[in-house]
């Protein structure tokens, strides 16, 4: 089953260390990688469908101190639907009012009802129920006029949607990162705030300890969300199923937390 890897911070900051670890769950989720780097008005957009792990690109992107943005969305993916090919996978993007709207998801949904809601101006590229989804929202979205801060309406649509499947995903307007997790607990979601006074910690995924106070200024905070924890020493919270989380410049805006 696919991985989701989201940040969420009130700076610009590398994803390495969070990459670094997420990574390597492409052993169990072969057959594609991506990870955007967003700001307010450009998503750089790295993507393969090939195993994370096994990738020169990604490898590069984990040591690349000087990719740098305040919101990032990854993905790891197991194909369920669609081809292993470079358009099915994630995260799908288009551009929208000067932003690139980004989107990964995981799960499995049925593509018959989704099909019906798309509208024409947003169609999918790929034969993915994910990018089919995101064609839906956006299709919503256009067509109702919806507030991108009304938060509780999204999460309402959100868990309509869910109503076609398996649900766990991320998307990003440029300004926010919004996290929604499955109403059947599919797969899990969870989070971790990072904020001062920070501390030691280590991955998961691999052997590499580091020491936050060296890496991080004390004014740096946000949020690092993925399908498991990526790591130790730090306290990780569950999202409730069925439940939307947003986050602007480092703050939870939205979303009861555990």
């Amino acid at each position: 089953m696919c991985e989701l890897l989201g940040l969420a911070f009130n700076k610009p900051i590398s994803p390495g260390l969070s990459f670094r670890g997420f990574r390597h769950r492409a052993q169990r989720n072969r057959h594609g990688w991506g990870l955007a780097a967003i700001n307010p008005t450009k998503a750089i957009i790295t993507k393969e469908p090939i195993r994370a792990d096994q990738s020169e690109a990604s490898k590069s992107l984990r040591d690349d101190s000087t990719l740098v943005a305040p919101i990032f969305i990854g993905h790891v993916r197991a194909a369920s639907c669609g081809n292993v090919n470079l358009r099915n996978t994630h995260p799908f993007s288009r551009r929208i009012q000067g932003s690139d709207f980004v989107f990964a998801h995981n799960g499995t949904l049925d593509t018959t009802p989704l099909k019906r809601r798309v509208d024409a101006m947003f169609p999918a590229e790929g034969e993915t129920d994910s990018e089919l989804a995101m064609c839906v929202l956006l299709s919503w979205m256009a067509r109702e006029q919806v507030d991108p801060c009304n938060y509780a309406l999204i999460e309402e649509f959100l868990q309509d949607l869910n109503a076609a499947g398996n649900l766990n995903l991320m998307f990003s307007d440029g300004k926010r990162l919004y996290c929604y997790h499955d109403t059947g607990g599919y797969n899990g979601l969870c989070y971790t705030h990072r904020r001062a006074p920070f501390s030691q910690i280590s991955l998961r995924d691999e052997d590499w300890e580091v020491d936050l106070r060296e890496e991080k200024s004390p004014e740096q905070q946000g949020f690092v969300i993925a399908s498991r924890k990526l790591t130790d020493g730090e306290d990780w919270h569950d999202f409730r199923p069925g439940s939307l989380m947003v986050f602007d410049r480092g703050e939870a805006v939205y979303g009861k937390r555990n």
